[in-house]
């Protein structure tokens, strides 16, 4: 099957950017004039793709009215997240939507500078079929500005290729990314996954506690360590939107300005 659609959480509490998130939904933020779900969405539509499905939660019903306005060429389809517990949940929760088919995990919460990372990422997917995941350099300047991804651990194969070889798990919410020397790879919010990649979420799903939040990180890690997991370094700068530092140099980056 050929990958043509993404899925874009919208569930989340936006915790790390209180008290504004109490009243505007992280993905509701402006960078530029454009809300931070408009960036998300022409990522997507610049990587053609066809199709995107966004998780949503009855909680933040300006994300949805504010989707349904936006001019781009992609399909929309909106599916519910009732409570938010976690990003894994957010993709189960598009399980029926996605009818089997692959697809790239877009987080609206990072934003990148350079080259288009969703556009790498099924790059590499559609020549590999495996799945793969956008991999970022953080050196010290950029750690203080970015929430706790984890390293990632990679050796170089034929032809150019990146495999995944470990991935740690994220810090705490509250944490920035921890430098210590030379820059590491950090794994980013765009994935690409296979078509069985659901019974890794399944797996991962049976080990949390009933209402406990069930993170993705997992079910990278699992994948890595049989040897399944490919990563592409992108040549582009990361804006964390998640943590203040990351979203005020977004804000410096991309002004409001009306011509």
């Amino acid at each position: 099957m050929t990958l043509d659609t993404a899925v874009i959480p919208c569930g989340g509490l936006g915790r790390r950017l209180r008290p504004i998130t109490n009243w505007v939904p992280k993905e509701m933020l402006p960078i530029g004039l454009k809300p931070a779900l408009y960036w998300a969405l022409d990522e997507a539509a610049s990587a053609g793709l066809l199709r995107v499905i966004l998780v949503v939660t009855p909680h933040k019903p300006v994300i949805e009215a504010a989707a349904r306005q936006y001019q781009g060429p992609l399909e929309l389809e909106f599916v519910p997240q009732t409570a938010f517990r976690g990003l894994g949940d957010a993709i189960l929760s598009a399980r029926d939507a996605l009818a089997g088919s692959p697809f790239l995990l877009l987080q609206p919460d990072q934003l990148f500078d350079g080259p288009n990372p969703a556009a790498a990422v099924l790059a590499a997917h559609r020549a590999s079929r495996r799945a793969t995941v956008a991999l970022v350099e953080i050196g010290k300047a950029e750690a203080v500005r970015t929430g706790a991804l984890g390293r990632a651990t990679t050796r170089a194969q034929e032809g150019g290729r990146l495999l995944v070889e470990a991935l740690e798990a994220r810090g705490s919410s509250v944490g920035r990314f921890d430098v210590e020397g030379e820059p590491v790879l950090a794994p980013t919010g765009r994935v690409a996954y296979t078509s069985d990649a659901f019974d890794d979420f399944d797996a991962v799903a049976a080990t949390v506690p009933p209402g406990a939040e069930i993170d993705d990180r997992p079910v990278l890690q699992r994948i890595a360590a049989r040897g399944a997991l490919d990563g592409v370094a992108v040549p582009a700068r990361l804006f964390d939107l998640g943590v203040p530092e990351g979203y005020r140099d977004a804000v410096s980056r991309w002004p409001a300005r009306v011509t």
